[in-house]
């Protein structure tokens, strides 16, 4: 699965980054992803940028660089739309370049952009779903980890929560 930043530090800032593994096997992430998310995590000592890079030296997390067409795109994605960064350019991009439908990616535009593309956003509320599917997470852990999320600045609009709960029931 390939991966933007906003998953990778949700899922480290829980201590769970293994649901990610569990459920998609490795993860591929762009060089702007590892830059936001290590480097850049590093600078203000977020702990889950630790996590995040022990994952990358074991291998669970892989870092690709895009070919040059695929850079001109993600370069053009950001020109085009305006509240895209280079991250999610380039993570979008790299899922077109593996040609690899499905994305995880959790902000509005970034997924209005992947579907644009033709690509299968799923988001952090979907890998809680799947997980709950299939038997790693009770209930209760469930709405201990959403509410754990929207405490770490995981915005989440009141239709998007709505939709998920809804999906929840339903699989409950």
């Amino acid at each position: 699965m390939i991966s933007n930043a906003s998953s990778l530090i949700i899922f480290g800032k829980l201590n769970k980054l293994e649901f990610l593994y569990e459920l998609f096997g490795k993860l591929v992430i762009s060089q702007a992803v590892y830059e936001e998310v290590v480097e850049n995590g590093m600078k203000i000592n977020a702990p889950e940028a630790m996590l995040i890079k022990n994952q990358i030296e074991s291998g669970k997390i892989i870092i690709k660089k895009l070919n040059q067409e695929f850079q001109k795109k993600a370069k053009l994605l950001e020109n085009i739309y305006a509240s895209l960064d280079y991250g999610e350019s380039e993570t979008i991009a790299l899922a077109l370049e593996m040609n690899e439908k499905d994305v995880l990616i959790d902000e509005r535009v970034a997924r209005n952009v992947a579907k644009l593309e033709g690509l299968t956003p799923k988001g952090s509320l979907y890998v809680l779903l799947i997980a709950f599917k299939k038997k790693k997470l009770t209930e209760k852990e469930i709405k201990f980890l959403v509410t754990e999320m929207t405490a770490t600045k995981f915005r989440l609009s009141s239709e998007v929560s709505n939709k998920f709960w809804q999906m929840f029931d339903e699989l409950n």
